[in-house]
């Protein structure tokens, strides 16, 4: 099926160029069984020298006979359809462009079939559309490179913590059939001072390798990309009573006093909770000389968040070093002599601002350092 072509003088091909000169893009109307040219624009004779009556082929594409650029068949196809014209892109070997091009059937105005063609330069959106496609290809890959280097770690991360939980469990054991054992031996030698005196260093000895083991536990928890808190409503108090009974069942309870206002609850991990109180006041009661004494602590509460503070005897920390204090496996000066890792106020830090506090520390009324950790209450979102 073909269509009449829109408005114009029919008996004046001219009239046609100069309506067709006003488009920017070649255009011209050939015969459909002749393949004569009927009229071009002036685009299109800026590319070409073209004339009416050369052959399409011959003129614009420089081939002997009907070429692969016509496509008659297609068109009748879709007029048989309904459809008169077609659109697609072709590359043009003579100037290595690429075009956009419809073609459209029509009924010119002396009664022939003729198809109307108008080609569209894309080459610049070609190489645009190549070049987001060269580089969509090369994000691909690169995000494939990440993936699996995101996967090795997240192996080696999970080995790690296998690892560590492994060791955990190789060195727990053994280390309550000591404390088992001390127990058992306290029994048999009361009234023995000496034997009560070694049995106390096995006792310390077994929870310092204890609460060591929980800090490397934790500072795995932190450098693991899969980890979360497991966080739940924790009455904090009772938490530090409980660990100053335990450190007052080694150190003495002359070493510790402990001062508690309100009692409230906030949102935290309490294991994790538990490693950073238990290290902070191990910390405070290592570097306070044994009669110099107690370490406070101290825990009040506000409307919108808890304080501990921890205060000791020890040297001090210096203003210079009040940061460098919690970088993982920083040693202060001062500190030559007193056995550690450097990972325990590290660990510490990184639990209270994970869980959306902060720690500080200054000078101490007692000349030593204190320790004040601020925490939200429960109803505060952890950071």
């Amino acid at each position: 099926m073909s269509s009449a072509f829109p408005g114009g003088n029919p008996n004046d091909p001219g009239y046609w160029e100069v309506i067709f000169d006003v488009i920017p893009f070649p255009v011209y109307v050939a015969d459909t069984t002749t393949f004569d040219i009927v009229c071009a624009n002036r685009a299109m004779k800026q590319r070409v020298e073209i004339n009416p009556g050369d052959k399409c082929y011959a003129a614009i594409y420089q081939q002997p006979g009907p070429c692969s650029f016509c496509k008659m068949k297609e068109l009748e196809a879709a007029a048989a359809a309904g459809t008169n014209y077609l659109e697609f892109e072709h590359f043009n070997d003579l100037d290595d462009h690429w075009y956009q091009l419809r073609e459209t059937i029509v009924a010119w105005f002396d009664g022939r079939r003729a198809k109307y063609s108008i080609a569209v330069n894309i080459s610049a959106l070609k190489e645009v559309q190549n070049a987001l496609a060269e580089a969509h290809a090369e994000l691909a890959l690169k995000n494939i490179r990440l993936n699996g280097a995101l996967h090795s770690e997240q192996e080696v991360t999970l080995n790690q913590r296998n690892f560590l939980a492994m060791v955990s469990h190789e060195f727990r054991m053994p280390l309550s059939i000591i404390g088992g054992a001390a127990e058992v031996l306290e029994i048999y030698t009361r009234g023995k001072p000496e034997a009560v005196e070694e049995i106390g260093k096995i006792d310390r000895a077994v929870h310092r390798m204890s609460d060591l083991i929980d800090v490397c536990l934790a500072d795995a928890r932190f450098t693991s990309a899969v980890a979360a808190l497991q966080v739940r409503t924790v009455e904090i108090a009772p938490l530090v009573e409980e660990i100053c009974r335990e450190k007052a069942a080694f150190g003495g309870p002359e070493r510790l006093h402990l001062s508690i206002g309100a009692r409230t609850t906030i949102t935290a991990d309490p294991a994790l909770l538990r490693v950073a109180l238990s290290n902070l006041i191990d910390n405070a009661l290592k570097y306070s000389p044994a009669a110099s004494g107690p370490v406070r602590v101290s825990l009040e509460s506000g409307p919108t968040q808890t304080v501990m503070t921890v205060a000791d005897h020890g040297p001090g920390i210096p203003a210079d070093e009040a940061e460098r204090v919690f970088e993982k496996f920083y040693r202060s000066p001062s500190a030559t002599g007193t056995k550690g890792a450097g990972l325990g106020l590290y660990i510490v830090k990184q639990i209270i601002e994970s869980h959306g506090g902060r720690i500080e520390v200054g000078a101490a009324d007692t000349g030593g350092s204190k320790f004040t950790i601020t925490l939200p209450m429960a109803s505060s979102p952890i950071g």
